[in-house]
C-alpha cells in the first residue's frame, strides 16, 4: 500500500473519511501505518489471533508490548496508533498546559496526536479501557517527550480512560520473545491442529521441568507426528495457553521448558464417547 499523507486539516478530513482511527476488533483501522512513517525504529506487521487484523507495530518496543499484551487473558481487543480527536481538543489541552501542540515540519499544522495503543479488558464482568504510550526507558527523561505524555494523559483523564506508559525490561523482552516464539506457528499458517488435537496433546504432559526433546518424542511417540510437527504442537500449546510455562527464560534455544499448568478440556477428549 502507499504511504499516505497527513500534512493538512483535508488529508485528516480523508483519513477519517476512509475510516482511519475507527472501528473495533477486525474492522479497526489504525491512524499510522507502518509505510506511512519515516521510522528509524524496526516496523512490524502483526497478525492478531484476538482480532483477525493484521496490526500495525513502529518500533520493536511497540512489538514488544504487543505480545505481552495479547497474551494476558484481559485482554480482548488491541488498537494501535489510536487518534486523539476531535484536534480541537488536544489543541485547547495543549494551551492550558502552556506546551506547543506537535504540528507538521513542513506544513506547520498541527498534528493529530496518537496514543501507541488502546486495550479492551474485560475483567469481573465489566469492559474497561485503558490507553498506554510505549517509550524506551531513554526517552522518558527528554523534556519534549513528559510534555507530549502529559498532554496524551490529560486527554485519556478527561474520558475517565486510565493511562500509563510502558518502558520494558530485560524481563519483558524476554517474555515477549517467548510468545512471539510460540505463538508464530498460529500466525503464520492455516490451523495445523484442531482443540481436540491440542487437549489430547496436553493430556500426556505433567507439570514440572521437562526436556524439550523428550515431550517432542512423547508426541512422535503418541500422536504419530513428525519431529518438526511435534515442536510445532508444543509451540501451539503454549500459544494456546493449553500449558501454561515459565516464560522467565529464553525458551526457543533452550534445553527444558517447565510447565507451570495445564488446560484440558475433557469435553473435547470425550466428546467422541457413546
Amino acid at each position: 500500500m502507499a504511504r499516505r499523507k497527513l500534512k493538512t486539516f483535508d488529508d485528516y478530513s480523508r483519513a477519517l473519511k476512509d475510516k482511519y482511527g475507527i472501528g473495533e476488533l477486525s474492522t479497526y483501522k489504525p491512524w499510522l501505518r507502518v509505510q506511512d512513517v519515516k521510522s528509524k525504529g524496526i516496523r512490524s506487521q502483526v497478525l492478531g489471533l484476538k482480532t483477525g487484523r493484521v496490526h500495525h507495530t513502529l518500533s520493536s518496543i511497540e512489538t514488544e508490548f504487543f505480545y505481552l499484551a495479547e497474551y494476558s487473558d484481559s485482554v480482548i481487543d488491541i488498537r494501535e496508533q489510536f487518534p486523539l480527536l476531535p484536534i480541537n481538543l488536544s489543541i485547547k489541552i495543549a494551551e492550558a498546559l502552556g506546551i506547543v501542540h506537535p504540528a507538521h515540519p513542513e506544513t506547520k499544522v498541527p498534528i493529530v496526536i496518537t496514543t501507541d495503543f488502546l486495550l479492551t479488558r474485560f475483567i469481573d464482568g465489566k469492559k474497561i479501557y485503558e490507553a498506554i504510550s510505549v517509550k524506551p526507558e531513554h526517552d522518558v527523561s527528554n523534556r519534549r517527550v513528559l510534555e507530549k505524555l502529559e498532554l496524551e494523559r490529560v486527554w485519556w483523564e478527561l474520558l475517565s480512560v486510565k493511562f500509563s506508559y510502558f518502558i520494558g525490561n530485560e524481563l519483558t523482552q524476554i517474555q515477549s520473545s517467548n510468545i512471539n516464539w510460540a505463538t508464530h506457528p498460529l500466525r503464520s499458517e492455516k490451523q495445523i491442529f484442531t482443540e481436540d488435537e491440542l487437549s489430547i496433546a496436553a493430556s500426556f504432559l505433567s507439570l514440572g521441568k521437562h526436556l524439550i526433546r523428550e515431550i517432542c518424542y512423547l508426541f512422535i511417540d503418541k500422536l504419530k507426528l513428525q519431529h518438526e510437527a511435534s515442536l510445532t504442537m508444543l509451540r501451539s500449546l503454549i500459544g494456546r495457553k493449553k500449558i501454561t510455562v515459565d516464560l522467565s527464560f529464553p525458551l526457543e534455544n533452550s534445553d527444558f521448558i517447565e510447565i507451570l499448568s495445564i488446560d484440558i478440556n475433557t469435553e473435547d477428549l470425550f466428546s467422541g464417547a457413546c
